[in-house]
């Protein structure tokens, strides 16, 4: 009987858990399921303006890209220290013909930035950004260093031409000097 029972109280336990299910199951369009496609440029906690925007930041930079550095320039001017006009500084001089030392002060501006910018982010900055602007500091660098080694060298080459110059014309005298002993010479022979 206590068996009887216990396999009873089983059943109807087993019954009242059937009712916890619902009867029809849930349609896949009704499913939420929370998905992160949100591309923040800087992390959550900066109070930073068009942030999880990245084409806001996109369209900036490809609007103000064909700007003479001159325009460029004066934009950079006007800009601040906050994060969000760090960032404009750095890919407004990105352009063509940004001079040296302003490429070399947005790598700056650039270090600056980096560790508040989101993990995805610092990817994505790497390589559109920061890499291939160092790689053009570097050929700029070295570029002018070739320059400098040119100019000294065909400066170097003008000096050796000139003594070369000199020489060959001291030989000509010279040659003359003789010649005009040997006539003497002959002269008085006769």
């Amino acid at each position: 009987m206590k068996k009887l029972t216990f396999i009873l109280m089983g059943c109807f336990m087993g019954l009242s858990g059937c009712e916890m299910t619902p009867e029809t199951p849930i349609p896949v369009e009704q499913v939420i399921v929370p998905i992160e496609n949100e591309f923040c440029v800087f992390v959550p906690d900066s109070a930073v303006e068009h942030n999880c925007e990245l084409t806001y930041w996109l369209d900036f930079w490809v609007e103000h890209d064909g700007l003479s550095w001159t325009k460029r320039k004066e934009l950079i001017t006007q800009l601040g220290e906050t994060k969000t006009e760090l960032m404009k500084k750095v890919l407004l001089s990105q352009g063509k013909g940004t001079p040296y030392q302003n490429r070399l002060r947005a790598q700056g501006w650039a270090d600056e930035l980096v560790p508040s910018l989101t993990e995805q982010m610092k990817q994505l900055f790497f390589v559109l950004v920061y890499r291939p602007s160092q790689e053009l500091l570097e050929f700029e660098s070295a570029l002018t260093i070739l320059t400098r080694m040119n100019t000294n060298q065909s400066k170097e080459l003008d000096v050796q031409q000139q003594k070369l110059f000199e020489q060959q014309q001291q030989i000509d005298q010279l040659l003359k000097i003789e010649a005009s002993m040997m006539e003497k010479k002959e002269g008085i022979s006769q």
